[in-house]
């Protein structure tokens, strides 16, 4: 691609002129280009900010410690530059190059790419404050249809309960599955049963993972929730899911596979896609990875909200005031989630914290004004509450972690996230 028309991009980009097609275009080009090249065009959007606020933010020390922290992050030890093999190095740079392009442009438009168990941190957003809170991780119960609960973290792997036909069993990889019982199964061939359902929910700071009676997978995020039959009907799949789930359809042209959420219903034969659903004070989003799959938004008095089919990269928003919309997007960002990662962009502090609160499960509130600065980049999962939090101090706010537990009570621990401005 032509060099100027890249470094056109990367300043329009900064100064927030440029199109969602050339944000798309940069973004391409980005993940594409060698790393000299998209090195030499940083360098140079470096140098033309050297007389603006953001310059600060591009220091050699700054810059130094960035690299520091990837290198560690990925080969896992203090190293250094010199201290890695040229062939390491080289794949290392490429990691860098990257970030560092997408945290110069982000940074100039107020955001910030934040790089997890980096080694030199800005100064902590934590105000003294010895609480902390450790990351989610698998837990769930499932529900089966006589209304027995199964706490999933409590039990070993292997065969859980017999139900309809099947077996359901946990893996050794922490996840939930369900095998024909052949020997039921041929008792009960000629036997018309009524469908029955089984739920997995998955708490606040919680995921997990199903494989249906189909073979489709689910991944489930926290705060969700997926009903699901014990046995598909011949000729359609239906299931039920609040929150956020990842699907990986097992293909079947005679039995169209359709999800239900409060406010629409997707439906698809065999492919794979991500719904977010945490209820109508939120968007519903419903994002596609590969095939295709149709949105209907159950309530149709508008005669603008038709459903629409959608092709791999495009997302649907069914917004607040049920209108729904379609646009282009970087699928693989969309399902960070099920990586063990936070991917924000063009996120309000809120919505940042919102998420936070869900994997970790805690409270938030605000103490004064709440800044309207947005956040691009990505965050690990799989550290403790205050890792993840410092973040904040980018945006000159701080945090303190108090415990809310009733001393009265036998509950759960419960914790709140206090912010302020510093």
């Amino acid at each position: 691609m032509d060099k100027q028309r890249i470094a056109c991009l990367f300043r329009k980009y900064i100064d927030k002129s440029a199109s969602s097609e050339e944000i798309d275009e940069l973004m391409q080009y980005i993940d594409r280009a060698p790393d000299e090249e998209v090195f030499s065009l940083m360098e140079a959007a470096y140098q033309s900010l050297q007389h603006t606020a953001e310059a600060d933010f591009f220091s050699t020390e700054r810059r130094s410690n960035i690299l520091k922290a990837v290198l560690k992050t990925e080969n896992g030890s203090d190293s250094t530059e010199s201290d890695i093999p040229s062939t390491r190095k080289r794949s290392l740079w490429s990691t860098f190059s990257k970030i560092a392009a997408v945290l110069l442009i982000g940074l100039a438009i107020g955001g910030v790419l934040y790089k997890s168990k980096q080694e030199s941190k800005p100064q902590s957003a934590a105000m003294n404050e010895p609480v902390d809170i450790a990351p989610g991780g698998n837990m769930a119960t499932l529900t089966l249809a006589n209304g027995s609960v199964i706490g999933l973290n409590d039990i070993n792997e292997g065969e859980i309960v017999k139900q309809d036909g099947f077996i359901i069993t946990k893996t050794d990889d922490g996840q939930i599955s369900y095998i024909i019982d052949d020997m039921q199964e041929e008792r009960s061939t000629t036997v018309a049963k009524e469908l029955i359902f089984n739920t997995i929910e998955i708490p606040r700071g919680g995921k997990y993972q199903v494989a249906l009676p189909d073979g489709t997978k689910v991944w489930l995020n926290s705060a969700s929730s997926l009903t699901y039959p014990t046995k598909f009907s011949n000729n359609e799949r239906k299931v039920t899911l609040t929150g956020e789930g990842y699907f990986e359809v097992a293909k079947n042209a005679k039995a169209p596979f359709t999800v239900t959420t409060e406010d629409q219903s997707i439906t698809v034969l065999g492919t794979h896609f991500n719904v977010r659903s945490y209820g109508r004070k939120s968007a519903t989003q419903t994002t596609l990875l590969e095939g295709s799959v149709r949105v209907n938004p159950i309530s149709k008095t508008d005669t603008q909200n038709a459903s629409r089919t959608l092709k791999p990269g495009e997302q649907s928003i069914l917004n607040a005031k049920r209108r729904l919309e379609v646009k282009k997007v970087n699928a693989s960002n969309v399902i960070s989630w099920k990586d063990d990662l936070f991917y924000f962009e063009d996120t309000d502090i809120r919505s940042v914290m919102e998420e936070f609160s869900r994997w970790y499960n805690f409270e938030f509130e605000f103490e004064g004004k709440m800044p309207a600065t947005k956040l691009w980049g990505k965050v690990h999962r799989n550290v403790n509450a205050s890792e993840a939090l410092d973040i904040l101090s980018y945006f000159n706010l701080k945090y303190r972690i108090i415990d809310i537990t009733a001393k009265d009570t036998s509950a759960n621990s419960r914790k709140k996230v206090i912010i302020s401005h510093l």
